[in-house]
């Protein structure tokens, strides 16, 4: 099963990544993670430009964790939007990092340039929350926005997610203070 939008050349997976995918991935996060701050983007990641991920450090965190079943901590499940063979977008699931926490899990997503405002965002985020509430483990999706970023805001608000906090100067990107806002969305009582 895949998602289409009429008229548009991406296609979205239904399917969560498998390590077959990760060089695939790897170069798509690299290039995303160029794009923050970038020629008038907003920064959208907590990495300054010498800082960014890097290929490596990518395949290596996604080797350990994509396996990881979801009664162990930090597991990870991603979701691909793709341009033929190319990977242009992704949202990615992170659960708890202590078996505490394993009813809850944080959202993370990024899209290219080249594929924002279309509603991609929108069937990345709605790929992974139906996944989401079909785990019986899970309760809660969490995710952190950048208070500046306002269309991913707007997007997740739609959806349903509920702001519980704010951080103030929660980072510093290559000189620029950055709040953060956290929000949450309840599964299933």
């Amino acid at each position: 099963m895949q998602a289409t939008i009429p008229n548009s050349p991406y296609t979205l997976s239904a399917r969560p990544l498998t390590l077959a995918d990760l060089p695939r991935f790897a170069e798509h996060a690299v290039r995303h993670g160029q794009e923050s701050g970038a020629d008038g983007d907003v920064i959208f990641m907590p990495y300054s430009a010498a800082d960014l991920p890097t290929y490596e450090r990518i395949v290596q965190h996604r080797a350990a964790t994509w396996p990881r079943l979801l009664t162990q901590p930090a597991w990870v499940r991603t979701w691909a939007l793709h341009e033929g063979d190319r990977i242009v977008g992704h949202v990615d699931l992170t659960g708890g990092g202590l078996p505490a926490a394993l009813h809850r899990c944080t959202l993370g997503m990024g899209l290219e340039r080249s594929c924002r405002h279309a509603g991609w965002g929108g069937l990345l985020l709605d790929t992974a929350s139906e996944w989401a509430r079909r785990q019986p483990s899970l309760i809660w999706l969490d995710l952190g926005v950048f208070a500046h970023n306002t269309p991913a805001r707007a997007l997740y608000h739609s959806r349903g997610f509920a702001e519980v906090g704010r951080l103030q100067d929660c980072f510093r990107v290559d000189g620029t203070v950055v709040d953060d806002i956290q929000m949450t969305l309840r599964l299933r009582d």
